[in-house]
């Protein structure tokens, strides 16, 4: 075979390679954070009204409150 064909077969299959990788790192990180805001959500619906939750997860920082006060401090 002509070096090439060898040359562009070895320059497809590398890029090939390198978008599925990309596309693999993506889908795990987007999955790694749809399960831990599915943890975040579970341990919150078990909460009393009037409780707040602060969970910080590397860069990211989630705080709630669960069932806030209406004004004339009756609740939701």
């Amino acid at each position: 075979m002509d070096p090439v064909v060898w040359g562009l077969a070895a320059l497809a299959s590398t890029w090939l390679l390198r978008v599925l990788h990309v596309w693999v790192v993506g889908r795990a990180a987007v999955r790694t954070v749809a399960l831990q805001q599915q943890g975040l959500s579970e341990r919150v619906r078990w909460l009393p009204p009037g409780s707040r939750v602060s969970e910080r997860n590397g860069d990211r920082e989630v705080t709630m409150a669960i069932g806030t006060e209406r004004s004339g401090g009756e609740r939701a």
